[in-house]
């Protein structure tokens, strides 16, 4: 009785959380590097700034393919 009681109120405290799920997530990143990338963009260049939008580009492109197969899994 007491094991029910117990999954019963971490059940109830699941549903309360805001716990984004994997696509959520995803795009949240996606967003954030684009955002990033696009302040970098709107200064001066130098190497420094130039590694880390590579950094970003070769993220992004990971992040659109996990998207995209999380997308046609579902």
């Amino acid at each position: 009785m007491a094991l029910g009681a117990i999954l019963n109120i971490l059940d109830w405290l699941k549903n309360k959380l805001p716990i984004p799920n994997r696509l959520e997530g995803i795009k949240n990143e996606i967003d954030k590097l684009e955002k990033e990338r696009t302040s970098l963009l709107s200064g001066g260049a130098d190497v420094k700034k130039a590694k880390r939008i590579t950094i970003i580009n070769d993220r992004l492109d990971k992040l659109a393919g996990m998207l995209k197969n999380a997308t046609g899994n579902s």
